[in-house]
């Protein structure tokens, strides 16, 4: 036998081996495809294909080789149709494809396989078939008939709609199900290009190179099924699944680069675009836009967190969760899925429920619970760390009388400016807080008791020598400190009781002016 004859009949019946593989490891696979049948089919067609043709060439004799031709058309027509199936479930177009649909799709190719058993007495497909007589080995040499045409088209014009949807569908799809649609394009296009050549009699003896082809397409299929999980993680999952998410979805490769994301990720972050897929992450984020805390990009590894993003007009609030994801099979670390809930809305309503615990509504100060709550813990530090603090209460001279001759909406507007007052001169670490009507309280970690007292002179006299502007006029107003220091591991109540106690000795004192409460446990400075 001709060692290129020989070459060829093992490529075809390689290609027959890969198919029954294919449709047997395809047939073991849990998956969801819902196109996984019709795969296995396309498969087992191809098997008989393949396996006919090999035996079509190692064949003698006239008899052998229409034999064995008839017996590829079990197969040969329905390998096209059943492919362009596959296709419409892999791009998510499973619906199209009804039972009614499926059949009409298999009448040709099951009316030609008809035609091929019983060509010998119409002629519809081979018109007459004869061996070459130029050719080493027995080859057939055969006129097409009509039927022949009919069939080649179909097969044409199924393989060049599956290419098409197939091209189309790449274009929505990013890089991390790029590769499989490219093997399942080529799976067509192959096939087609081959029997372009074939029909153009740019073969050898005119050698059927299709079977040889197939050989190709099941190795790319195998590569792919192994590589990237090619019919049981498709575009259709992503599809479905991930851009049905409300969250935002960033998948990660192995490397941190970026493979993939769903619609909600990029409307969260809009610099995720197409060019970056196969991008680091570290390198895509912006981290002019993250708070310090979070500019080291740890959130894309931690396991949960809350990231503030900064964007031109607000600061949003994301929580992000990062998990890696790792095969089934050998526990090979495969990358991280990076979701992003955006809790914009629930920090904000958070953020304002706690304010509205914590502060006075009218002051926007602290409130007694949680100025008392403050207090004491900066009493603590200081009690531990041997620091100065002071604790002082005051309230507003003749409030009432203000009330009473004003109305309440002036006394507000009083109060209010009492505290503006105050803000001028407090630093960033002393609390201040409204103790009651308009009784009000400081806690100053860090002063010591004179220049706690300096400090509630410059309050007096900011308060004595600024008026009230109100709609009444101008109202002066001044009001009365006590001040004490934390001495002797007091309690906070304890200090507030002796910061009462000069309060109402300023009162007794005409008003207006800072009284101090001295710990009896030492000696009072003279």
């Amino acid at each position: 036998m001709n060692a290129a004859f020989s070459t060829f009949i093992a490529i075809f019946a390689i290609s027959g081996v890969l198919s029954v593989l294919l449709a047997i490891y395809s047939s073991l696979q849990k998956t969801r495809f819902s196109g996984m049948r019709l795969f296995i089919m396309m498969s087992i067609a191809t098997a008989i294909y393949t396996f006919g043709s090999s035996m079509e060439l190692a064949s003698s004799t006239l008899d052998e080789i229409k034999f064995w031709i008839s017996f590829e058309y079990l197969g040969l027509p329905f390998i096209s149709p059943l492919n362009l199936m596959v296709v419409f479930h892999y791009v998510g177009r499973e619906r199209m494809m009804t039972t009614k649909a499926a059949a009409a799709m298999l009448i040709l190719p099951a009316i030609t396989t008809g035609l091929m058993l019983t060509n010998d007495v119409h002629g519809l497909v081979y018109q007459s078939m004869s061996l070459r007589a130029d050719a080493p080995w027995p080859l057939a040499d055969f006129a097409m008939g009509f039927w022949y045409v009919v069939n080649g088209s179909y097969t044409l014009a199924c393989g060049v709609v599956g290419m098409w949807l197939l091209a189309r569908h790449m274009r929505q799809t990013l890089n991390v199900h790029r590769k499989q649609t490219a093997v399942m394009f080529l799976g067509l296009f192959l096939p087609i290009g081959a029997s372009l050549i074939y029909i153009m009699n740019l073969t050898p003896y005119h050698i059927d190179p299709v079977p040889a082809t197939m050989s190709l397409t099941n190795l790319l299929y195998c590569w792919a099924i192994l590589s990237s999980g090619m019919l049981t993680s498709t575009p259709v999952v992503r599809e479905n699944i991930l851009e049905s998410m409300s969250d935002g979805v960033i998948v990660l490769d192995p490397a941190g680069r970026i493979a993939d994301y769903n619609k909600a990720a990029s409307l969260l972050f809009p610099f995720l675009t197409r060019q970056k897929i196969g991008s680091l992450a570290t390198e895509v984020f912006p981290k002019h836009q993250l708070r310090d805390e979070d500019d080291d990009l740890q959130f894309l590894q931690d396991e949960e967190r809350v990231i503030e993003w900064l964007e031109e007009n607000e600061t949003r609030f994301y929580r992000t969760r990062s998990s890696p994801i790792y095969f089934r099979r050998g526990g090979i670390y495969a990358g991280r899925t990076l979701v992003v809930l955006d809790m914009t809305e629930n920090v904000r309503l958070h953020r304002k429920l706690e304010h509205m615990a914590t502060h006075d509504g009218m002051t926007q100060i602290y409130n007694r619970t949680h100025f008392v709550e403050r207090s004491e813990i900066l009493l603590e530090e200081a009690s531990q760390s041997k620091q100065h603090l002071t604790i002082a209460l005051f309230d507003i001279d003749r409030f009432k009388n203000i009330n009473d001759t004003y109305g309440h909406d002036i006394g507000d507007i009083v109060i209010r400016h009492v505290v503006h007052c105050c803000q001028i001169h407090l630093g960033d670490r002393d609390v201040f807080g409204r103790y009651g009507g308009e009784e009000f309280a400081l806690c100053m970690p860090g002063r010591s008791l004179d220049e706690s007292f300096q400090l509630l002179e410059a309050i007096r006299h900011e308060l004595y020598s600024t008026p009230v502007l109100t709609p009444a006029g101008e109202i002066g107003v001044t009001a009365s400190f006590g001040l004490t220091e934390a001495t002797s591991n007091l309690p906070l109540k304890t200090l507030t009781k002796m910061a009462d106690e000069a309060l109402y000795l300023a009162k007794q004192s005409g008003r207006n002016n800072v009284q101090i409460s001295y710990d009896t446990e030492l000696e009072a400075p003279v």
